[in-house]
């Protein structure tokens, strides 16, 4: 198994592969770890505000829970 997450300064819902994967913070805000298998995906997030950040392709390998892929988005306001 390897493992991301999103930052982004807006809390959002993850996608991986076009598949929900749950938002990218809890309640509180901090940073939430996704799984996935390692590989080529393409990431993406969708903002509470409906607005979705561009998909990202990205190489995920090599990761642990302690030691995540970070693919950061920043929303457009």
């Amino acid at each position: 198994m390897e493992f991301f997450q999103c930052p982004c300064p807006q809390r959002g819902e993850v996608k991986l592969d076009g598949k929900d994967q749950g938002p990218n913070k809890d309640d509180a805000g901090n940073l939430l770890v996704k799984q996935c298998n390692r590989g080529l995906h393409f990431v993406s997030l969708q903002c509470s505000d409906g607005k979705e950040c561009v998909s990202r392709l990205v190489q995920i390998t090599d990761t642990d829970p302690i030691s995540p892929l970070e693919v950061p988005f920043q929303c457009e306001t």
